[in-house]
């Protein structure tokens, strides 16, 4: 069963072919994968007939609180902690578990310090504070059976996959310590099935331990996807998940993510284009560099009034992908006009995008989006790939354009048309910020809410 919440409401069906935004290439072949073994429907549900919920979100690998762009922080955190606000905002008790490093030690405190009164971010010491995340799968059941401690719990929902068998974990203690019976929720942020189809070369493919535990986790987990795209890559990649299924995109922050008061002063720089988010092959900066050497080379006049702004971090073990970032710009001599930032806060992200002439997203796969949601509510046009879960966080005409292939001639070409036409940018800048403006937080977290309440009202 699959069940698609959006903003007139929700609906489900039987039928994946339904699906909007979902590309042949990527439907299932009739009868190929299996229906729902417990069909699961969404009932409407007024806000507060269950009362209070005491909820757990579980990011078991990287903190809610880490600063997107640096480490393995990106837009799921955003999504975990935006999300959390939202539920307590709305009367919850939420509790973010995630593991205890050398940047966060063991304990308890506001996720937000400056919301004390606001979600709880709880830092449980499991394992050594300074293991990779390729040592964690290890550590998950016992994270949440440490988890499970500071229960019970209404609603268990963990975030990326080791999260998930965390979850699975939790509710097994909690049903064996209470008696109480709790489906777990999962959200995978980035598949790994959909990841190994668009795996950017060099870049080392997810392993067969964790696709085999995805394909458990979304056979036994009510999975919440971030976009059409993520679910056809779960469905593509594991089966139809059997206890049920829906779409919730993610919101954005429109008062943080917004333009700029008109007459304020912009960068040096006649256009600034901007890559926001982790370094890494999966995100694509090297293209966005090559498409800056290829303005260069073609219209050097265009290019000699443009930077291109690079702001994050890499990952752990893509120190060398970063490197190659520079070395592309020193090669191509453009050097002078690519500017690199380290991990940007919420409040400088916002400040970056809305000083921005254009956004670019060269990512190889998205499950949905964030920054270029994040750039449609700062007025900012996107170029973005035609692909994945970018459909729909910023739709082709809507926010801005999308590119069909790789080819840096290609993206140039893009760009260059959209920093000569400032009628059209203005036109996307207009389109894009209401396309944004229907998604807020408070919405995704009562769509979220009526999944919880679904499930505990099935047992």
């Amino acid at each position: 069963m699959h069940c698609v919440v959006h903003s007139e409401g929700y609906g489900c069906t039987d039928n994946l072919e339904s699906l909007p935004l979902i590309g042949s290439a990527v439907r299932p072949v009739h009868g190929v994968f299996p229906q729902a073994l417990l069909p699961f429907t969404l009932r409407p549900i007024s806000h507060g007939t269950m009362g209070a919920m005491r909820i757990a979100l579980i990011s078991l690998h990287t903190s809610p609180g880490a600063v997107p762009g640096s480490g393995d922080a990106g837009g799921m955190n955003v999504v975990v902690a935006e999300a959390a606000h939202a539920l307590a905002r709305q009367g919850h008790l939420v509790e973010v578990f995630t593991r205890a490093t050398s940047d966060l030690p063991a304990g308890e405190q506001a996720l937000d310090p400056q919301h004390p009164a606001g979600p709880r971010l709880i830092s449980l010491a499991v394992g050594p504070p300074d293991l990779r995340k390729e040592a964690l799968p290890n550590l998950a059941t016992e994270f949440g059976a440490r988890i499970a401690e500071f229960g019970p719990f209404d609603a268990i929902h963990g975030h990326y996959w080791l999260s998930g068998v965390a979850a699975t974990a939790a509710a097994a203690a909690q049903s064996h310590t209470t008696g109480q019976v709790t489906t777990p929720v999962l959200t995978l942020h980035t598949v790994a099935a959909q990841k190994n189809a668009h795996l950017a070369p060099g870049d080392r493919p997810e392993p067969q331990a964790r696709l085999d535990a995805e394909a458990l986790l979304t056979a036994e987990q009510f999975v919440i996807a971030g976009s059409h795209s993520e679910l056809a890559g779960i469905v593509a990649g594991y089966g139809t998940p059997a206890v049920g299924n829906a779409v919730i995109h993610p919101g954005v922050d429109t008062d943080l993510f917004a333009p700029p008061p008109a007459g304020t002063d912009s960068d040096a720089a006649d256009f600034t284009i901007t890559v926001l988010g982790r370094v890494q092959p999966l995100k694509g900066q090297l293209l966005a560099v090559a498409a800056m050497a290829e303005l260069t080379e073609v219209y050097p006049a265009l290019a000699k009034r443009t930077e291109l702004v690079i702001a994050g971090e890499p990952t752990p073990g893509a120190e060398d992908y970063a490197q190659s970032l520079r070395t592309r710009a020193t090669e191509s001599g453009i050097s002078d006009r690519v500017r690199f930032l380290p991990a940007q806060s919420r409040t400088a992200a916002a400040a970056l995008l809305a000083r921005s002439t254009l956004a670019l997203v060269p990512s190889r796969s998205e499950t949905f989006g964030l920054v270029a949601l994040e750039a449609a509510a700062s007025g900012v046009p996107t170029v973005v790939g035609a692909h994945t879960g970018l459909l729909e966080a910023a739709p082709a005409g809507v926010a801005g354009v999308h590119v069909a292939d790789r080819d840096p001639r290609a993206w140039a070409e893009a760009i260059r048309a959209l920093l000569r036409d400032p009628d059209l940018r203005a036109q996307y800048a207009i389109r894009g910020r209401a396309h944004a403006e229907a998604h807020n937080w408070d919405a995704h977290a009562t769509k979220l809410l009526r999944i919880y309440e679904s499930l505990m009202r099935d047992l």
